[in-house]
């Protein structure tokens, strides 16, 4: 039995395929250690180091600051009611794990042709763009991909007529390739 011969049309279909579905990639993917697991470096461990930390925190050093930058009044700290307060946020809250955030990748420069086309048949048959879309990028029988095109384009669609307009949307492609 003589080798199937490939059609390099359908193996671009299937490579731009394979990148489309494969085009964002989540930028915190690794979730195996837990956000109070990274920051537990930065905690003061003991009660005793937390407290002398927070030595200086009560204001008096800004205070002091504030009086020396002041001119010669004769105060070595200014009262709490001549300074204005520091705004803080609330933060007293449970850590809140970020969403993962997608990110486009995009798709190899010499498979853009591919967007371009169906960018272009999209135009005057949309039907068409949409079932070789749905044909490379979903990975599913092609009664599914029927099925699915039919919920996206709202009109009747059988599996007989999926593979008509998948053929003449592939006569169409091979034609733009061409031109």
């Amino acid at each position: 039995m003589p080798p199937k011969t490939v059609d390099p049309l359908i193996e671009e279909l299937r490579r731009w395929g394979i990148a489309q579905a494969n085009r964002y990639a989540y930028s915190r993917g690794d979730r195996t250690v837990h956000v109070l697991q990274q920051v537990r470096e930065h905690a003061p461990g003991t009660t005793e180091r937390a407290l002398r930390n927070l030595v200086g925190r009560d204001g008096e050093s800004r205070r002091r600051f504030m009086a020396a930058r002041s001119g010669d009044v004769g105060l070595s700290i200014l009262p709490t009611w001549a300074v204005d307060p520091v705004r803080a946020a609330n933060d007293a809250d449970r850590p809140h794990d970020n969403p993962e955030i997608a990110v486009d990748v995009g798709i190899p420069d010499d498979l853009r042709w591919v967007d371009r086309a169906l960018a272009s048949m999209a135009r005057q048959y949309p039907l068409r763009a949409l079932i070789v879309r749905t044909e490379y990028t979903v990975s599913a029988s092609q009664a599914a991909k029927a099925g699915m095109v039919r919920d996206q384009y709202g009109g009747s669609l059988t599996l007989r007529q999926y593979r008509y307009e998948l053929a003449r949307a592939l006569d169409w492609v091979r034609g733009s390739m061409a031109a």
